[in-house]
């Protein structure tokens, strides 16, 4: 419970002294009065009681602490408002490049980087994730969206070669998330850009693609994932950090560099890290108004003491 303008409530025991002075001085008239003559001793009994006048006080007292309290504004607490979930959009874009295959990762690339993947999807329960897959041509495997089972599901599915031709079209990539993120009206979209080699496919070029998404709004994080011990022409001609550097840095976002499963794993909670969402410190409480009632009780105990008024005026 609380009071708006608690201020208001001050003037209850302005009331109660206004109220007892008069009292007061009706006492004191009416034992001051004498009866000298007969007359006088029948005028008195015309006069109302001195219980009357105290009935009456008391109701003039309940109606006005009832119109002070309702003034007051009182109000009960309903407990803490829901807080709208502010959520982020991001598109996980995965490497699934032959590539991708390569060992030195447990079991291999791309499963390592599934698995950090599933458990940042899980981290995120506010935000809506898609996933696209590319390599030699990207494919929107996933829109955005916030059904994370659906999602992690999708990601359990996805293999080296699924989009049909190998390659690495990182500029493709990077456009097909944007095309997904730029009409969003959010005001954080993300994209989480994960590759092993270098782009060698594709109409677009990485850094004009990585332009596009910075004119949208959208912040890219780049992961080369992969030691140069096992690349080579079995598995790619190694990863172009210099190119992933230049992404992050054009759009505001930040590159990363994963040569084992624990890096891997860090990196992804680094970027959980980075793209929190800041909250209220302090909730919302929600009140129901109260005023009604008292302002409503007051209001009949006027009606009834005009009521009485012009009854007494009428005999």
């Amino acid at each position: 419970m609380r009071f708006v303008h608690p201020e208001v409530l001050f003037g209850i025991p302005a009331v109660l002294l206004f109220l007892w002075w008069s009292h007061s001085g009706r006492v004191a008239r009416r034992k001051s009065l004498g009866f000298s003559s007969l007359y006088l001793v029948e005028w008195s009994k015309s006069v109302t009681p001195l219980r009357l006048h105290r009935r009456t006080d008391l109701i003039h007292l309940l109606f006005w602490v009832l119109l002070l309290l309702g003034l007051a504004r009182p109000q009960q607490s309903l407990g803490e408002k829901p807080e709208p979930k502010k959520g982020i959009d991001i598109m996980l874009c995965l490497d699934t490049s032959s590539s991708m295959e390569a060992p030195d990762l447990r079991p291999n690339r791309l499963e390592a980087a599934k698995a950090v993947s599933k458990a940042f999807v899980k981290s995120r329960p506010d935000d809506r994730l898609g996933l696209v897959v590319y390599a030699g041509i990207a494919l929107t495997q996933c829109p955005l969206t916030s059904d994370h089972a659906t999602l992690d599901l999708l990601l359990s599915r996805i293999f080296p070669g699924i989009t049909g031709r190998d390659g690495t079209a990182i500029g493709n990539a990077i456009a097909t998330c944007v095309n997904r993120l730029k009409d969003l009206p959010g005001e954080s979209k993300v994209v989480i850009l994960l590759t092993d080699g270098r782009s060698n496919a594709g109409e677009i070029e990485p850094v004009k693609a990585a332009e596009l998404a910075a004119e949208y709004g959208v912040r890219i994080y780049a992961i080369g994932v992969g030691t140069e011990s096992n690349t080579g022409f079995m598995f790619g001609a190694g990863i172009d950090m210099e190119t992933l550097h230049t992404i992050a840095r054009t759009t505001g976002g930040k590159a990363f560099r994963a040569t084992n499963n624990e890096g891997l794993a860090e990196i992804y909670s680094e970027i959980d890290r980075l793209e929190k969402v800041e909250r209220d410190e302090k909730p919302e409480i929600l009140y129901r108004e109260l005023m009604v009632y008292p302002i409503s009780l007051a209001f009949l105990l006027l009606c009834y003491l005009l009521w009485r008024r012009h009854r007494r005026s009428a005999v």
